[in-house]
């Protein structure tokens, strides 16, 4: 087992209804080579606590939303380090302590566990993610995940099991300096909440951390599996409005993130409309192929109503008037 100087504690939003897959991550926490100081769970408020107890977590009722569970100031935790992680994840014994030392050893301010596995995964969901959304694997061995004027990223096609350098990450699983935790400011990006889904939420939050001249890292090979409860996003994957608020939302992390992220300039802004309207453009043909293909003119118009609204909400004064993505 490896020391650390630096200390953690474990933080974990929920509604509480990931049920045994919840209870899987709370014997994993507990089986830890390197344990934390405190396992605090943020659950949302008007929501009953789980009856599963397994070591020393204690349970924080906050405001409920998929960013505000992790907008807070973490007034319980004094630890140097706080591990973010989703009520579904299952660690292996030694992933904490691979996650420290890959912090320390590459002065990271933010590790992410590579729980989504992009790389691995099979080619026809591969070719579906390039063809609907453009997002590519890249070949750039320097880097993990790069984000684009497009709005979409970009991951590593063929990853060594180490930390690489990256410019977002997934969020079931990131470990925070709390100091660059809270100087993050995930409270200015509490809007996403007022979707019906925070759809993107980790992709803005750490791209915010990378833009600001944080540095990012992603961990390969970390033991970190995503059991994928999806006790927040069951109902939003059965919502008929599911294709509305996915283009509203993308659009408006466009917007917030790159269009208009506080250091833009006529002519990025310019690049930045020409690369985005030309993916907006190939999704709109798509929606409409896919809509004749199905005989349901409701995906297209969904499609097209979303990115109307995104727009619209982008414009809004209460948008415009949040503190600038890049400060």
């Amino acid at each position: 087992m490896c020391w650390f100087i630096v200390t953690y504690s474990i933080a974990i939003r929920t509604l509480g209804r990931a049920g045994e897959k919840f209870r899987i991550e709370l014997e994993s926490i507990a089986a830890q080579t390197v344990q934390p100081e405190k396992v605090i769970v943020y659950i949302a408020e008007g929501y009953p606590r789980p009856e599963i107890t397994v070591g020393k977590e204690e349970y924080v009722w906050v405001k409920k939303g998929m960013v505000a569970q992790r907008a807070i100031r973490y007034d319980e935790i004094s630890s140097d380090c706080v591990l973010l992680l989703d009520d579904d994840v299952r660690l292996a014994p030694d992933s904490v302590e691979k996650l420290l030392m890959a912090l320390e050893e590459n002065d990271l301010d933010c590790v992410g566990a590579d729980v989504f596995k992009n790389q691995e995964m099979p080619i026809a969901v591969k070719l579906k993610a390039a063809v609907s959304n453009w997002v590519f694997p890249h070949y750039d061995k320097r880097w993990a995940f790069k984000m684009h004027r497009t709005g979409a990223f970009s991951y590593n096609k063929n990853p060594e099991s180490r930390c690489y350098m990256s410019q977002s990450c997934g969020g079931p699983t990131m470990l925070w300096r709390k100091t660059a935790l809270l100087g993050t400011h995930l409270e200015d990006e509490m809007w996403m909440d007022n979707l019906s889904f925070s759809y993107g939420d980790d992709a803005l939050i750490s791209y915010k951390l990378f833009m600001n001249g944080g540095r990012l890292g992603v961990l390969y090979g970390s033991g970190v599996d995503n059991l994928d409860a999806g006790s927040f996003s069951s109902a939003f994957k059965k919502s008929p409005d599911r294709i509305h608020v996915i283009a509203k939302a993308n659009l408006m992390i466009w917007w917030r993130s790159i269009y208009r992220n506080g250091t833009d300039t006529f002519g990025s802004r310019f690049l930045a409309a020409l690369c985005f309207g030309s993916k907006v453009i190939w999704q709109s043909v798509g929606m409409v192929v896919l809509s004749a293909m199905r005989l349901s003119p409701g995906i297209a118009l969904s499609f097209f109503r979303g990115i109307r609204d995104g727009v619209k909400s982008s414009r809004s004064e209460p948008f415009a008037a949040l503190p600038p993505y890049v400060r």
